[in-house]
């Protein structure tokens, strides 16, 4: 039984990466985890300086997992089951923090016993696999419909464009309580505060709209959980599949150049991009699309284009994928 005393600037990241000599970053998570439940650490971000760390035990192969163990498709499936709860848990926004976490968060689904291109290819079908069972599969029967598959996308978009409008218009009001003759206008009931309730009243009162138009939000997000669900089903069944969503990560994976299995909510985003089609070439689609998502009726034409775009995605999604595709 050995101990650590952490220092100053220490991180249980880097005394895990330092004291067992590991490089990966799975490996590193899984090990702090583990660290954190056998010292009863809550938060494995939080430690204290001259707080002791009982390590495990690096002679011996049961605590310490090294970057030679034997190749397996348990070690392979935990790592990804360990990667699925990290995406999970990141998409659990409650607050302006947990906006920022998701926004620079990242998984890993590599683990140091992936090395074949085989191997990768099925981390990415366990890591979507679960991910489709685990997360959007609301009514657990084994399956993810589009509809499914795009309530969870909506809900989520809806909670964080909530959160982000709360935080502007709370930036806004205290700016506002610091000027006086804005005070008057928006405080309402002579308290010297200004509510969020006596903020929006007010700019209503002015035909104007704070950040947090709840209806707005909603629409955006319905929208584009909608569509980012009906394109990413590439065979028009209805249902996402592993071998849709794990095309999906596998592209979120590389867009930064590098295919190591280090999936990040940046390379998510930008897949979303063009998988709707926001950015697409043809600037007709492009401006057919943004129109859509951000709320707007479109004529008849423009559904046409939107409809059309949405075969041309699916059409040119499949084909990378290697799927055969019904449209």
């Amino acid at each position: 039984m050995s101990y650590y005393t952490v220092n100053s600037g220490d991180t249980l990241w880097n005394i895990v990466k330092r004291e067992y000599k590991l490089s990966n970053n799975t490996d590193i998570t899984n090990k702090v985890n583990e660290l954190a439940k056998k010292n009863n650490i809550s938060d494995p971000k939080k430690i204290k300086i001259g707080q002791k760390i009982e390590l495990f035990n690096t002679s011996n192969n049961k605590d310490v997992k090294t970057a030679t163990q034997t190749t397996t498709p348990e070690n392979a499936a935990n790592t990804a089951s360990n990667a699925v709860k990290q995406r999970i848990s990141y998409n659990n926004i409650n607050s302006y923090d947990d906006l920022n976490k998701l926004a620079s968060s990242s998984v890993s689904i590599f683990g140091s016993e992936i090395q074949t291109e085989a191997q990768k290819e099925q981390a990415y079908l366990d890591y979507s696999e679960g991910l489709l069972n685990e997360y959007y599969d609301t009514n657990k029967d084994g399956k993810v419909t589009v509809e499914e598959f795009a309530e969870v996308e909506k809900n989520g978009a809806a909670k964080a464009g909530e959160i982000q409008g709360d935080k502007l218009d709370n930036d806004i009001i205290a700016q506002l309580e610091k000027d006086d003759e804005a005070l008057s206008i928006y405080d309402l009931d002579g308290d010297k505060k200004i509510s969020i309730d006596e903020y929006r009243e007010t700019l209503k009162k002015y035909n104007l709209e704070s950040f947090n138009n709840q209806e707005a939000t909603q629409t955006i997000a319905e929208r584009s959980g909608n569509l980012f669900a009906k394109n990413l089903d590439m065979n028009a069944d209805g249902v996402i599949s592993k071998q849709e969503l794990a095309f999906f990560n596998q592209n979120a994976d590389g867009l930064d150049g590098a295919a190591d299995g280090v999936i990040s909510n940046a390379g998510e985003s930008a897949m979303f991009g063009a998988i709707t089609g926001m950015n697409a070439r043809d600037k007709q689609i492009n401006a057919v699309v943004n129109k859509y998502l951000q709320g707007a009726d479109l004529t008849e034409e423009e559904q046409k284009i939107l409809e059309q775009s949405t075969g041309i995605i699916r059409t040119n999604m499949s084909k990378a994928a290697g799927l055969d595709t019904e449209e």
